[in-house]
């Protein structure tokens, strides 16, 4: 079909004027132009409509991103604080640096007061133990002594939280966010006599939290849990202040006029609202208020106990419990909707993206919805049709004068308007249809200072600032990820390092309150991680040994005498020598000074030079004793066979008898002495073979039991069933016990009782030789094993120090514990599958 052009139209039509009476001329022109007025209006109204829609939507999408973001961040200063040592000061300083501007209105309902001041983020800080038990509360910014066992939903706050055992159940740097609880505020409290929430400044402020939560692990094991309360008042900032007629904010909108905007969790619940009574809510028995549905009571309704939910808002508008699934799927868009005013508004709402605790569900927080009055809505559009008319009326008339001059004129000057008419508004037309379908970069050049070049020129600006306003927010989220990268990144690496080096560290502040200890100090010191205002005295309780050191430094870093310092300390404990290594160093972090305590346990390292040096001198002890025994052994044997002959050529002589017999009993002891320091300096090679334990102990027991009678000694014998063979040299071990028994039976003089006690533990079998005897003084203890040492009088005192030795050459140990009146316990230790 063929189209004319509304070009040609209306340049055809003044040519026809110029040839007919001037009035035919007149009316085809004015109808024209009517037709491009009605066709530039449709098309306009449309465009601004839907561009309307779109940026109402589009900013709907940026407060939802906003609140996205403002999560994560909550997120990230949780994180931060679980990371700070647990005590009163650091959170109490964390609370008051943590500040956000609030916005409201205050005074009187005639006489209100607009006031903009920083208030605290977090209303509540609280650090609560593996078993539930609050150690630290900040509320409000105070500390506060009324501790709590949150473990118990019924002693939280609103009676009914399981913010602790949600946490405790979650892994290291996972965080659990809740839902908005708070005290339900009705529409009485709220209005307390004023007409509308506009008018009431005076009424009841609804007060709630969203609890942040994170465990804190040590080993596998929960030691606490970190919880943060945020101000609902700052999420409220979000909503309160957006006016959907303009850009210019608000302090508190007007419910009755439709255009505001409130934001739903994830379960359709209201959170944010210019009516308080619509916000989900608590009474004082802990119990969610039900939300307003078809069949709520006439007498809450009246008493405007009617929380809102958008699932159960259907007899209000169809919409409401739509947009509440949209919202659940991730969409946004724009819908028409009535309010329980009765305004009729459109509505544009966005999706709030989060995935953390309650909300993980859909990965959802709620969303946000951003309503305005429709006749409002409309108006630019009716403005700009408005402005169209009347342009086109003031085109006629000057039409009208133009071609009562003269028809010649007329059809001169028809082709130049109708080009600078119809062009820009094709080229409007144009860029209109391309915005519609999505495209943000549509220029409209239109060479024109009048009212459509002003349209294009606006329509230009329109579409720069909506590009310009993208960019920005992408470069503003990029940044911000990078940033929550680097933060992990950092304490991750810092977490690492504090907690796998080897040296235990410990960091006081300036008054010398532990603040922080690592797991390698509470596994070398026994102790447990400290809490919060804990003294180093209370901490080291057990260790007395290191209170005169730490006491000398901390006095002198004081008095500023030394800045830092270091000692060796060795002291017992349970039988042991530990030797430990303390150095303390000047601390600065985060403007905040103190100390810190490195400590080393050299014990093992000690022990092992000891070990060697005693294997040296054993090893110059034994080739002296192989010496002496070689040199004093064969003149020995020759005085021994020259008294035995002289003692023959005396007989009759019963006293000089008597002193050669004497002489030979001391020579043979010496002689004995001396095979002892032979058998010392060279133990012969072991004769190894599979064979029970338990028969050389009962051998050995059969040479001691008529001695334990003699002494009034009570013998208890216990002996594990199935015991393995092992590989040993019988007549070896067979030596050992008896030396062990001999000691114990030497000890009891006047009686007493002897256990014998063989079990397996560990791929060893343990024996146990226990006495009830006179016991070894302390000081004697670490020279037990050494030769020729001896504490009853007689004998060479080689005796232990052989067993030892052979304990030792079949990868065994010996250790004794002794206490002076009580008894001695000997343990010996063999390994089933020895090494070698």
């Amino acid at each position: 079909m063929f189209k004319i052009s509304l070009h040609k139209k209306v340049l055809g039509a003044f040519l026809l004027l110029s040839l007919v009476p001037l009035g035919i001329l007149l009316f085809s022109s004015q109808h024209s132009l009517r037709l491009v007025e009605d066709l530039l209006r449709q098309r306009t109204t449309e465009a601004l409509d839907n561009q309307a829609a779109k940026a109402l939507e589009h900013r709907a999408q940026m407060v939802a991103t906003q609140v996205s973001t403002f999560l994560q961040e909550i997120e990230g200063d949780l994180l931060d604080l679980s990371l700070l040592p647990t005590t009163e000061e650091s959170y109490l300083g964390f609370s008051r640096n943590h500040q956000r501007e609030l916005w409201y209105r205050h005074g009187t309902n005639d006489n209100p007061v607009e006031i903009r001041e920083d208030a605290l983020l977090y209303s509540e800080l609280a650090y609560v133990d593996g078993n539930g038990r609050e150690l630290i509360r900040i509320v409000a910014g105070q500390p506060s002594s009324q501790y709590r066992d949150v473990s118990d939903p019924a002693q939280t706050t609103y009676k009914t939280e399981t913010y602790f055992k949600q946490a405790a159940q979650l892994e290291t740097g996972k965080v659990w966010v809740s839902r908005l609880h708070g005290w339900y505020v009705s529409r009485d409290d709220q209005l307390q006599g004023a007409k509308n929430p506009l008018e009431a400044v005076q009424g009841t402020v609804y007060r709630g939290v969203i609890r942040f939560a994170t465990p804190i692990m040590k080993n596998g094991n929960l030691q606490g849990v970190v919880v943060l309360s945020l101000d609902h008042r700052h999420l409220m900032e979000y909503t309160q202040h957006i006016s959907s007629i303009g850009d210019k904010d608000i302090v508190f909108p007007s419910y009755a006029s439709g255009n505001y905007s409130f934001m739903f969790d994830d379960q359709g619940w209201m959170i944010t609202h210019p009516k308080y009574w619509d916000i989900r809510g608590y009474d004082s028995a802990g119990q969610l208020v039900p939300a307003y549905n078809s069949e709520t009571p006439e007498k809450d309704i009246q008493s405007g106990r009617i929380p809102f939910n958008l699932f159960s808002a259907s007899f209000i508008h169809p919409s409401y419990p739509l947009v509440a699934e949209a919202i659940l799927h991730g969409e946004s868009g724009v819908v028409e909707a009535v309010n329980v005013g009765g305004s009729n508004k459109i509505m544009a709402y966005a999706p709030i993206y989060y995935e953390e605790g309650v909300y993980r569900d859909h990965n959802i927080f709620g969303g946000i919805t951003i309503g305005a009055e429709i006749d409002q809505f409309h108006q630019p559009a009716v403005a700009t049709s408005l402005l169209i008319r009347s342009e086109i009326n003031n085109y006629l008339k000057q039409s009208w004068l133009l071609i009562s001059l003269t028809v010649m004129f007329v059809i001169a000057t028809a082709y130049i308007l109708s080009d600078s008419i119809v062009n820009p508004v094709l080229l409007l037309t144009e860029g209109t249809r391309r915005l519609i379908r999505g495209n943000l970069s549509p220029v409209v050049k239109v060479n024109s200072n009048d009212e459509v070049g002003v349209l294009a020129d606006s329509f230009n600006t329109m579409v720069d600032e909506l590009n310009s306003r993208r960019r920005r927010l992408l470069q503003t989220l990029q940044a911000l990820r990078q940033s929550r990268k680097e933060i992990i990144r950092e304490r991750n690496f810092k977490n690492t390092v504090f907690e796998n080096i080897e040296t235990g560290l410990l960091t006081f502040d300036m008054d010398s309150k532990v603040t922080s200890a690592n797991g390698p100090a509470c596994q070398i010191l026994e102790i447990d991680r400290p809490g919060k205002d804990c003294s180093w005295k209370k901490l080291l309780v057990e260790w007395p040994e290191l209170h005169e050191v730490l006491g000398q430094w901390f006095l002198s870093g004081k008095t500023g005498e030394s800045r830092s310092f270091r000692k060796y300390i060795s002291l017992e404990r349970k039988g042991r020598t530990l030797t430990y290594r303390m150095a303390m160093f000047p601390l600065s972090f985060r403007q905040q000074e103190g100390w810190l305590l490195t400590i080393e346990d050299l014990t093992e390292r000690v022990n092992l030079r000891q070990q060697m040096a005693r294997m040296d001198r054993l090893a110059s002890l034994g080739r002296m004793s192989a010496g002496i025994a070689h040199e004093v052994r064969n003149p020995l044997t020759g005085v021994s066979l020259l008294l035995d002959e002289l003692h023959d050529r005396l007989l009759g002589q019963e006293n000089d008898q008597q002193l050669i017999r004497r002489a030979l009993g001391e020579i043979e002891r010496l002689e004995s002495l001396v095979n002892e320091m032979l058998h010392f300096s060279s133990l012969p090679t072991p004769k190894l073979a599979y064979g029970r334990i338990e028969k050389v102990l009962q051998d050995s027991l059969f040479l001691t039991r008529t001695q334990c009678l003699r002494q009034n000694v009570k013998l208890i014998e216990h002996v594990a069933d199935n015991l393995p063979e092992l590989t040993m040299d019988a007549d070896r071990v067979k030596q050992v016990l008896l030396n062990l028994l001999n000691n114990a039976l030497d000890a009891m003089p006047d009686g007493g009782e002897l256990k014998i006690a063989v079990e397996t533990s560990n791929d060893e079998i343990l024996i146990r030789v226990t006495d009830t005897g006179v016991g070894i003084p302390p000081e004697q203890l670490p020279l037990i094993f050494e030769p020729f040492f001896t504490s009853k009088g007689q004998g060479t005192g080689l005796g232990l120090a052989i067993s030892y030795n052979i304990i030792s050459d079949r990868g065994g140990e010996i250790q004794i514990e002794s206490k002076l009146g009580v008894g001695t316990t000997v343990l010996v230790s063999l390994p089933i599958n020895p090494i070698g």
